[in-house]
């Protein structure tokens, strides 16, 4: 029997699983719902998400599956159909990129990254501007990277919720993924390896896009699109520019 709640206070919200490859997205995603209240388990792929609901008896099910729409293995509208067979629980699409009608007929919603948990909490409780559309990535295209290092806004929600600590260690984690994230995108780029550029230019926008690194996503979110090669070595540069000025701001503004 559910616990009846005392007069006035918030309905619990409902338990999450977030299925998502990239650990920084994960992680600050995680913390961000956990703050807004959320009860939120993690896994890194489609076929942990199908290991967790099976291993699971009926009463922690979760109720939401926040899936990542473009992930190694299962993935997309398989792992949809995958997860519809065993649960009952909502399904919200969520990436960095347009997943495209197909996916978001399949979910009961999807949302744009960066989310927020209002974003969350707009499309439970049946926001129509929520559930298919979600909210917009506001990608522009950056001046100077050190001048937009890291959007003001999303600083300031971080700055709110947590202790500068714990704000540092989220932008020190960001910065020690990017670095050999880029080494990868340079191999992949000297391979001629397009689809490899693309899949790594994604994962990189999707993780900086959640704490707000704006050229970081800019340059990440055009390198994904791009079939043109010649442009690759200058999108990479923005990127490592990006990174410098993340580094710098961790010196400066977050001293050990």
């Amino acid at each position: 029997m559910s616990p009846t709640n005392a007069p006035g206070a918030p309905a619990p919200r409902p338990s999450i699983l977030l299925i998502d490859d990239d650990a920084i997205s994960r992680e600050v995603l995680s913390m961000l719902l956990e703050m807004h209240g959320y009860p939120v388990a993690c896994v890194e792929d489609g076929a942990q998400a199908l290991a967790a609901i099976d291993a699971a008896i009926d009463l922690a099910q979760p109720e939401v599956l926040l899936m990542d729409t473009q992930m190694p293995g299962l993935s997309g509208l398989d792992l949809i159909g995958a997860l519809r067979a065993r649960t009952q629980s909502r399904i919200v699409a969520i990436s960095g990129s347009d997943p495209g009608e197909a996916i978001r007929d399949a979910a009961d919603g999807f949302l744009l990254k960066p989310i927020q948990p209002e974003d969350l909490d707009a499309l439970l409780a049946g926001d129509p501007a929520q559930t298919q559309t979600g909210t917009s990535t506001g990608i522009t295209v950056s001046a100077s990277a050190e001048d937009d290092a890291i959007d003001p806004v999303v600083l300031g929600k971080l700055k709110a919720m947590m202790p500068p600590s714990a704000v540092r260690e989220i932008y020190a984690a960001v910065a020690a993924d990017l670095g050999p994230r880029l080494d990868s995108l340079q191999s992949a780029m000297d391979a001629k390896d397009a689809a490899s550029v693309a899949r790594i230019a994604h994962a990189v926008k999707g993780g900086c896009s959640m704490v707000g690194l704006t050229a970081a996503t800019n340059a990440a979110a055009r390198l994904e699109i791009s079939n043109r090669i010649e442009t690759w070595p200058e999108e990479l540069i923005e990127l490592r520019r990006a990174l410098v000025a993340l580094q710098r701001i961790l010196i400066h503004e977050f001293p050990t």
